[in-house]
């Protein structure tokens, strides 16, 4: 795989994981509509930088709740124990996920071989329209609330979930969590932290293969532009769900969603 198609792959993951439109759907559409077949080692590396630019972005949030874990009530008590209490939040979700993401990947694989996996796509992107719609519906004029227990363990659910492609990630957890009634700055943070174990598991377990499949330097540039656009799309998503434009994605998705369903590409 040349370093100019890497390149390219690496902007559409790095804003497709963080805006709410799906980066596996989009991924599985250029390789549909392209005939490119990615290896594992292109699919983790460009996950790798996705999750590279939630570090940066959320850096200040991470070490605070790293600080929070740690034993001692910290340099501000109210604030030490928000950020324990969302780890704790943190770990609940991910641990439903797990689970739901082993079991699912096997069969969810097996659809999307299919002749019809691009209807299948089509079906899924439009799941994501009509859920981002009904966060803006559900979520406007109310005063903000705390997350629970139960809403991380449904956050999580909504997570295992997403691994079906064309269900974004980002735009189903943000959306379980305005719903919910959290505030549009907690709900984006939960849902990107959220990603840290997930992307990070992954990238993990597949990281003492992951560069010696190919070109190293052509991997790094993909790397390099999935960190960059997915900088870029966070900044961007964090904006729009404050300015409470969250919804404005369903006008991208429908009409893809409905070239999928008519041409099964």
């Amino acid at each position: 795989m040349g370093p100019l198609l890497l390149f390219l792959l690496g902007l559409l993951q790095g804003l497709t994981e963080f805006l709410p439109v799906s980066s596996s759907g989009h991924l599985v559409l250029v390789e549909r509509l392209m005939d490119v077949h990615p290896s594992l080692a292109v699919n983790v590396g460009l996950h790798a930088g996705s999750l590279a630019a939630i570090l940066f972005y959320y850096r200040v949030d991470l070490v605070e709740t790293i600080r929070a874990m740690l034993p001692g009530p910290g340099a501000d008590p109210d604030r030490t124990a928000e950020h324990r209490q969302l780890a704790w939040h943190l770990i609940l979700a991910t641990l439903v996920t797990v689970p739901m993401a082993i079991l699912l990947r096997d069969p969810i694989e097996g659809w999307f071989a299919e002749p019809a996996a691009g209807r299948f796509l089509g079906l899924t992107f439009l799941v994501t329209a009509i859920v981002l719609v009904l966060s803006e519906w559900t979520a406007a004029d109310r005063p903000p609330k705390n997350l629970t227990w139960k809403g991380a363990l449904l956050i999580g659910l909504v997570q295992g979930v997403a691994v079906f492609p064309g269900i974004s990630r980002s735009g189903a957890t943000i959306a379980a969590a305005l719903i919910l009634g959290l505030s549009s700055e907690k709900a984006a943070r939960f849902s990107f932290l959220l990603a840290i174990p997930v992307i990070g598991g992954a990238s993990l377990l597949e990281l003492p293969d992951l560069f010696g499949q190919m070109n190293v330097w052509h991997l790094l540039l993909g790397m390099a532009a999935s960190i960059l656009a997915g900088l870029a799309a966070l900044s961007l998503l964090v904006g729009l769900i404050r300015a409470r434009r969250f919804a404005w994605f369903a006008a991208y998705l429908t009409p893809l969603a409905a070239f999928c369903l008519i041409f099964n590409p």
